[in-house]
């Protein structure tokens, strides 16, 4: 006997979530309840790309407002999270991730808690079903109300998914986590790269470490002299201020083609390809969990202004600006919109330099001072097109690049080899419950 799911036939019976499983809905604090220290407080906007994580804006309670009747709002690594309500956003599942263990956050409104019955469903594995990109669907188009779409406790307690024995759910969890961890072992090492990067880029290109240490007379600090001699022994005045002797300084639309996303809205569609935006692109990457898929029509009519290919730089231009990313997909299969694109293929040699001075403290402040408009505040293409860049000789900048090139090269291939991990993680499931693949029985 086989059962019908959102995931394709199964062999295991189905049943209502409500069956393993108990619900809590998150808890109204008020305005004056928030306060600038205290546990943070889990809102929907934390939930992102099937991980719900502590942000930099996050708003906090303090220990006066902590009463017994919020125990049950307390949350702990691990915790499965859905979104309640949100354009977009209902129906979003995430599992929690705290790097601090020692850190409470607590439980707002319109986020609820899947609290699975131990030895009925096994939490990871209650993940693994409902963070599917089919089981999300069918949660935001079960999501009611005329503006803004909401989710109540009873359907999403009443979604059914499949029911395996206990041990064959286990042996489930443990397949797919085990891809995951791969997953995170591979990001944690690309932010050990990035910032070695950063560190060498800052030293070289934005303090100018090795030319103040020859000024003074010294060999600089961990270089060696053939390196050391690539450096001029002098800072001179510029626009910019003091920067080293003989280095140019030039505008981007000098160096690289510079464009913008499309100015129109694509419909969206069932099928096609993302329209990427500012708010799905932070921390470096872009996180198409919320972003809408818009038709093989409108995707080409985009391409024809701004056409996205690998190793281009994305750089946000309205709402949270400044965030850029460098696109590692090969072929690239989103459209962009309000996202600033410089080509680079004009200049491949100019790739990370110039993504490590767009993510420099520098150039943020720059971009923050020169922003257009008054309700929302946004950056203009002539902005992007004028951003000055300081160029080395052309031997440090070889130089520089031999030095990226195998740490960016294994950046992009751990991104390539998580898009492979996720990939696996996301077709085993469907076939580990249809019988496709076998696991052993109890």
């Amino acid at each position: 006997m086989s059962f019908k799911t959102p995931l394709g036939k199964t062999i295991f019976e189905t049943k209502p979530i409500s069956a393993g499983c108990e619900f809590v809905s998150g808890y109204a604090f008020k305005s004056k309840d928030f306060a600038e220290f205290g546990f943070p407080v889990i809102k929907i906007k934390n939930i992102q790309n099937k991980q719900v994580t502590l942000n930099g804006d996050n708003q906090f309670i303090p220990n006066s407002v902590i009463t017994e009747k919020l125990n049950k709002f307390k949350l702990t690594h691990g915790d499965i999270l859905i979104a309640m309500t949100g354009q977009g956003s209902v129906g979003r599942v995430g599992k929690l991730v705290l790097n601090d263990k020692q850190v409470t956050p607590y439980l707002n409104q319109r986020v609820g808690k899947f609290v699975p019955h131990p030895n009925v469903l096994d939490k990871d594995y209650l993940y693994y079903c409902i963070s599917t990109s089919a089981y999300e669907s069918l949660l935001f188009a079960a999501g009611s109300g005329s503006g803004q779409p909401n989710l109540s406790p009873s359907i999403i307690k009443g979604v059914e998914i499949p029911f395996p024995p206990i041990k064959v759910q286990e042996s489930i969890s443990k397949i797919l986590r085990d891809l995951d961890e791969k997953i995170v072992t591979n990001v944690q090492m690309n932010q050990t790269l990035e910032e070695m990067a950063q560190a060498i880029f800052k030293s070289w290109f934005v303090d100018f470490e090795p030319v103040k240490a020859k000024m003074n007379g010294e060999l600089p600090d961990g270089m060696d002299a053939a390196t050391a001699s690539l450096f001029p022994e002098k800072l001179v005045e510029s626009e910019l201020g003091l920067i080293p002797e003989g280095w140019e300084i030039q505008n981007t639309g000098d160096l690289f083609d510079v464009k913008d996303g499309t100015h129109d809205s694509p419909k969206k569609a069932e099928e096609g390809h993302y329209l990427v935006t500012s708010k799905h692109i932070t921390g470096g990457k872009i996180d198409t969990s919320s972003a809408y898929l818009i038709s093989d029509a409108d995707f080409e009519k985009v391409n024809q202004r701004s056409k996205v290919d690998t190793f281009d730089i994305l750089l946000t231009m309205i709402g949270t600006v400044g965030e850029v990313v460098v696109v590692y997909d090969n072929p690239v299969e989103f459209a962009i919109k309000n996202v600033g694109l410089f080509k680079t293929s004009q200049r491949p040699e100019l790739v990370w330099l110039f993504y490590w001075h767009l993510q420099s403290f520098k150039m943020k402040n720059y971009l923050e001072v020169r922003m257009a408009g008054t309700t929302q505040q946004y950056l203009t293409l002539k902005t992007l097109r004028t951003i000055p860049v300081i160029l080395p000789s052309e031997d440090l900048l070889k130089r520089f690049n031999e030095m990226m090139s195998p740490l960016m090269e294994k950046i992009s291939d751990n991104h390539k080899q998580n898009h492979t991990l996720a990939s696996l993680r996301d077709t085993l499931l469907p076939k580990l419950l249809s019988g496709e693949i076998e696991l052993g029985k109890d």
